[in-house]
């Protein structure tokens, strides 16, 4: 089939795509900084990463193992008060890339409504106000 054959995509689903690609690419490269910045200052993590692997090892328990290195869990969303240490800045790529899907559908949904698609455009919106207040922790499993 030629290119001019091709039928081309709609600009609100390639702009969801790029954004999600390019997202994703950035939380990994982010996630590959954190550990670095672990490893390099053992002190600035909620757990040390050298007491970490380990207990890991030992074949320790995850409640033993939290209570132990970091005197106990802090919570899933810990990576908000301590964005600057290693593992803190890990969990926020971690979440940056969980979350590409609703930064991607913001623009995606004012497209949809320059389409004049208004059922898209709502999904759009309610599908990112749900990522976002999961992200953050306000909606949990």
């Amino acid at each position: 089939m030629s290119a001019e054959k091709r039928p081309t995509m709609q600009l609100s689903q390639r702009v969801y795509g790029e954004i999600v690609y390019w997202g994703t690419v950035v939380a990994a490269i982010l996630c590959m900084i954190g550990p670095y910045i672990s490893m390099k200052n053992p002190e600035k993590n909620v757990m040390n990463p050298f007491y970490l692997f380990a207990a890991i090892f030992e074949g320790k328990d995850t409640a033993t193992i939290w209570e132990e290195v970091a005197g106990g869990f802090p919570g899933g969303h810990f990576y908000l008060d301590k964005f600057f240490y290693g593992d803190g800045f890990t969990q926020f790529a971690l979440a940056l890339g969980c979350s590409v899907a609703a930064w991607a559908l913001i623009p995606t949904a004012f497209l949809y409504l320059k389409e004049k698609n208004p059922t898209y455009t709502v999904l759009c919106l309610w599908v990112a106000l749900l990522i976002t207040l999961s992200m953050i922790g306000i909606v949990k499993a």
